[in-house]
Formats: C-alpha cells, sequence, structure tokens
C-alpha cells in the first residue's frame, strides 16, 4: 500500500520526469514538488533509479491485463485478440510519455529486468497461458511462445508506427488495424474431434 507522502512523491517524478527526462530530475527538485524533504525521499524510495522504477511500476503496469485474461475470454481467437490488442494500445497510449522517456534512456532500455520490459514480460506470460489452454482444447495450431511474442511485436510496432505519424492514423482506423490483423491470424478450420468449425491460428 503506498502512503500518501508516497504518493505525493511519485505524482511530483512522474510530472517532472515527463517535462524534463531522468537525467534532467535531481531527487532534490522531487522533493521540492512534493512538498518533502530530500531526506524523506530517499527514506521512502533510496534512490532516483528506485523512484523512477516505483512510478514506473505503479503507472504503466496495469492490473486490467489480469482482469482481462481472467475475466474476458470467450475462447474465440479472433475475438479475443481484438480484446487483447485494443487493451494493449490502449495502456501504452495512456503511458506513452514514460516509455518514451525510458527509450530515451540508455540506462534503461540496456538491461533485461528494466521496467520497459516488465510489460511485455508479464503479459507475454499471460499470452502464453492463455494460448496453451486454446492449444489444449484444439483452438490453436501454432507455436505458443512465437505467437504470444508475435502479438506484443505487432502491437508495440503499431504503436510506435502511430506515435511517430500521428496524422496517418486516427484511433477508429487502429482500431480496424487491430481487427484486421485478429482476422488474419485466424482461421476457420475443421474440428477433427468435434466436426465443426473453430477458430485457430495456422502455423507459418
Amino acid at each position: 500500500m503506498i502512503s500518501a507522502t508516497e504518493q505525493k512523491i511519485l505524482e511530483a517524478s512522474l510530472l517532472l520526469f515527463s517535462q524534463k527526462g531522468y537525467d534532467a530530475v535531481t531527487t532534490k527538485e522531487i522533493a521540492l514538488h512534493s512538498g518533502v524533504s530530500e531526506m524523506t525521499l530517499f527514506r521512502h524510495f533510496a534512490c532516483k533509479r528506485n523512484l523512477f522504477e516505483t512510478m514506473f511500476e505503479t503507472y504503466i503496469v496495469n492490473p486490467q491485463f489480469k482482469a482481462l485474461f481472467e475475466q474476458q475470454m470467450e475462447e474465440n481467437i479472433e475475438k479475443d485478440l481484438i480484446k487483447i490488442c485494443q487493451c494493449y494500445q490502449e495502456n501504452l497510449r495512456k503511458n506513452q510519455k514514460i516509455i518514451m522517456l525510458q527509450l530515451r534512456n540508455q540506462d534503461f532500455i540496456s538491461i533485461s529486468d528494466a521496467p520497459l520490459c516488465r510489460i511485455p514480460s508479464e503479459l507475454k506470460r499471460l499470452l502464453m497461458d492463455y494460448l496453451s489452454k486454446m492449444k489444449e482444447k484444439g483452438y490453436f495450431i501454432a507455436d505458443v511462445e512465437i505467437g504470444a511474442v508475435n502479438i506484443l511485436a505487432y502491437n508495440f510496432g503499431l504503436f510506435m508506427f502511430c506515435l511517430v505519424n500521428k496524422q496517418l492514423l486516427s484511433g477508429t482506423e487502429i482500431d480496424k488495424c487491430i481487427a484486421d490483423y485478429a482476422k488474419k491470424l485466424s482461421v476457420q478450420s475443421q474440428c477433427p474431434m468435434a466436426g465443426g468449425p473453430r477458430t485457430t491460428m495456422e502455423e507459418k
């Protein structure tokens, strides 16, 4: 549970990091904007890097991913992929300032446990669990890990493309891209056990 003091420090750090970048912001400046002493900041977060990582975890790693996979999946590859992609795109757009801030800082993109790696890592795990279950039921025929990575790569690529080329795609067009992507990954296949149509993903 985050205390009121920690909340103030995290909110101030989010604002300052977004405005100035990681390197340009000092802990003294964050403490000043938080209305606390620098000693109090260090007592709660130990160092600037730990503060940044805590801020990233607090505002970026979204519990809605877990709820999505636990409560909203329909066991229909195409429909489920659309929900997953839309949820991921929403999370990326909501936090684009922090994501771009981290991409610009070499300290946070050169190590495997950097905060930015944690979102796709957690989402990859959830995707693999979902795809494994679908494969057991006969609704998915591709490699589970490759399928999960494919979905993550497509979505982050789409996010970056739209971020750089804002004039090219509107929100509605992004939804159409996602729907088209999900449709292409999903194919109608004859289920040998049930003798009826099913939604599957073809192996390349």
